[in-house]
């Protein structure tokens, strides 16, 4: 990011409870260059819940088409962050492919590392694009029908071309004989 580009950064806010109701819109990630989820690190079911919440934006984003990239915010890291939160937001985020969360603390004021990151994700989506395990046998199924389709494509331009080159193989022959 170059010192003399300016960015500007719009968020909105999207409770939790209000979260199934957008979804139900197809379109809804359409306009969304961010998902942003934020999660108490110090509370266990704070973390779960945003998990959950993770997983059903990216479920949505592949059965939709509107992929968005996605960041996990753990707040309050002025706080003893839970064991459970840091131990399964590290396998959480290893396994549907986002970075680790970003640690915050308003209270101390630590946040400049927050937009920043927020805005390279935006910069950069396709390095997190979250994919549940169903997205990614997906992607592997289609990879695999594209595979086979190309072999098979290869094998019938090989056999036409050695129809071809057996034909003017027995003309010439024909006609020399």
């Amino acid at each position: 990011m170059n010192e003399g580009t300016k960015k500007i950064l719009v968020m909105r806010e999207i409770l939790e409870d209000g979260v199934h109701k957008l979804l139900a819109n197809k379109e809804f990630l359409a306009p969304c260059d961010v998902a942003v989820f934020v999660y108490d690190s110090s509370d266990e079911a704070s973390w779960r819940k945003t998990a959950e919440l993770l997983v059903e934006v990216a479920t949505h984003a592949e059965n939709s088409g509107f992929e968005v990239p996605c960041v996990m915010v753990a707040a309050k890291d002025d706080l003893d962050p839970h064991p459970v939160s840091i131990s399964d937001s590290a396998r959480v985020s290893q396994d549907m492919g986002v970075e680790s969360p970003i640690t915050v603390s308003m209270k101390l004021g630590d946040t400049s590392n927050l937009f920043r990151r927020i805005i390279n994700v935006a910069q950069h989506p396709h390095l997190s694009i979250p994919e549940t395990e169903a997205g990614k046998n997906h992607k592997q199924y289609r990879r695999l029908i594209n595979r086979s389709l190309m072999f098979v494509s290869v094998g019938a331009a090989v056999t036409v071309v050695g129809i071809a080159a057996y034909r003017v193989y027995a003309v010439r022959k024909h006609t020399s004989g």
